[in-house]
């Protein structure tokens, strides 16, 4: 946790590695998984700054594939409708796309990503959109927030206007300038002895490791699938360093990543318009929480926060999928702002 740009607590328990006895480190690595969106977000507000994207240009402009999208409709005569309108570079931000996830619900579409192995089997982000082209939206774009594969369509948004890579855009535009280090889709076999075991659960409310499926990606490294919506790992300095940047209104330690305008407008609720969503507030790519902080959270337990109002930020890290009910990081959180007050 740091107030001002200062560490004022910090601890760690439990392990790395349970069977060697290996405790956590400071410099373990994490799989943040959707820790990698706010992210992806930031890299995609870069190109925006530089007018190479405009936020509510049809993603059609950049993924021509997305260009005979339609919806499912189990009303309709042959169970589809076409677009009220089409999907933009805001929706992909705001989850508002009409994209789903396929392991989340059990609709048609979400059985038909599970059918063409959508994020599973992919070797690339191209191919990614390319199956998705062929598969109904959810919904219709703008109308409803529904946590998706959005933030990976736009990582390949991303490419397209870069014309680099997604890892080489983040590597020479964010984690270089900000020193994150230890940031990446496919760990350095230097680096592979500080890669914690992901663990899950098993009777007795114990832990045990996971599959080695799914870490796969991360030990490969001509892995070439650069998941924006959930295939970084990172440190919690790294992270913090992020964090900080974002605390600090787009800069940190003298360099700019993003102007501070733009960190306002990412940080401002993106969901008044729609029904059925006041209670819920959602910037570009980072969840507002009512005590006036941002963040988010990936599936193994990671969490972070961060509170210009405070000047706070709180990066909790752990490696249990599925995470369940939990809740380790949000009670933190919530000790931290009790013992604020």
């Amino acid at each position: 946790m740091l107030k001002g740009g200062q560490e004022i607590a910090y601890g760690q328990w439990g392990y790395q590695n349970q069977r060697r006895s290996k405790p956590i480190q400071r410099d373990t690595i994490f799989r943040i998984y959707s820790m990698s969106k706010p992210i992806t977000s930031i890299a995609a507000m870069q190109l925006v700054e530089r007018g190479d994207l405009l936020l509510d240009a049809p993603v059609t402009q950049y993924i021509p594939e997305f260009k005979d999208l339609v919806v499912r409709d189990e009303e309709s005569t042959d169970g589809v409708s076409p677009l009220n309108r089409p999907m933009t570079i805001r929706d992909l931000m705001r989850h508002t796309s009409g994209l789903t996830y396929g392991f989340f619900g059990n609709t048609p579409v979400d059985q038909a990503y599970r059918q063409q192995g959508i994020l599973v089997t992919d070797p690339n982000l191209e191919i990614t959109v390319k199956k998705l082209s062929n598969i109904p939206l959810l919904h219709q774009p703008g109308e409803t927030f529904h946590y998706s594969v959005s933030t990976d369509v736009l990582g390949r948004v991303i490419e397209v206007v870069s014309k680099m890579n997604f890892d080489d855009y983040l590597r020479k535009n964010i984690f270089e300038p900000l020193k994150m280090k230890d940031t990446f889709f496919s760990i350095p076999e230097e680096k592979l002895d500080r890669f914690s075991l992901l663990y899950t659960a098993k009777p007795g409310n114990k832990l045990k490791p996971a599959s080695h499926i799914k870490s796969a990606r991360y030990y490969d490294s001509n892995n070439s699938y650069f998941s924006g919506g959930g295939g970084l790992c990172s440190t919690l300095d790294d992270y913090a360093n992020f964090c900080e940047m974002l605390l600090n209104r787009g800069s940190h330690d003298g360099v700019e990543i993003i102007k501070a305008q733009t960190i306002d407008q990412i940080f401002s609720n993106q969901l008044e318009t729609l029904p059925n969503q006041r209670q819920f507030k959602f910037g570009l790519g980072f969840r507002i929480f009512p005590q006036g902080d941002y963040g988010w959270g990936g599936a193994a337990g990671t969490r972070f926060w961060v509170n210009p109002e405070k000047n706070l930020t709180i990066i909790f890290m752990t490696q249990i999928m599925p995470y369940g009910n939990r809740n380790l990081g949000e009670s933190l959180r919530a000790k931290v702002y009790d013992a604020m007050q």
